[in-house]
């Protein structure tokens, strides 16, 4: 299993609405600039994490996007469901009940026994991302600072 492009940069989004300084919200064109992509491919994006309520946004002349919970109340979890939708690694697709079509029962049964262990790994990932904060990471990122800085986005 491999998580799109579209992950890698909601999370640079999330970093960058991390550090920046509270009162003034990023304008979705600085971010598409920092990004490197394009402003459609962005605003889908930002749209995403807007329906997950996870930034709000202002729009106006001054407008922009900003965080709607303080940093140590996102997890990655919740970033990457707003983005790649709830994980299921294991398809279900019928194969074993084609590939043992003459042991129904038994190809039945050895399905949801494969099932049940990728349900299980998907589980153990999925808790592993919902205890991990965004304030965890970006205090890992600046361990040798202070304090986490605030950057304006919009004067880059």
């Amino acid at each position: 299993m491999r998580l799109t492009n579209a992950t890698e940069q909601a999370l640079a989004i999330m970093a960058i609405l991390s550090i920046q300084k509270r009162e003034v919200p990023v304008s979705s064109e600085s971010i598409y600039m920092k990004l490197s992509v394009s402003p459609s491919y962005v605003k889908k994006l930002l749209r995403k994490l807007v329906v997950s309520k996870l930034i709000g946004g202002v729009s106006g002349n001054n407008g922009g996007f900003y965080l709607e919970k303080e940093i140590e109340n996102i997890s990655l979890l919740e970033i990457v469901e707003a983005i790649e939708g709830p994980l299921e690694t294991f398809p279900n697709m019928g194969v074993f009940q084609r590939a043992f079509s003459e042991f129904d029962e038994i190809a039945q049964n050895g399905h949801n026994i494969v099932a049940a262990y990728f349900s299980e790994a998907d589980r153990a990932w999925e808790d592993k991302l919902r205890n991990t904060s965004i304030k965890e990471v970006v205090k890992q990122v600046f361990e040798n600072e202070t304090t986490i800085p605030e950057k304006n986005w919009n004067e880059i």
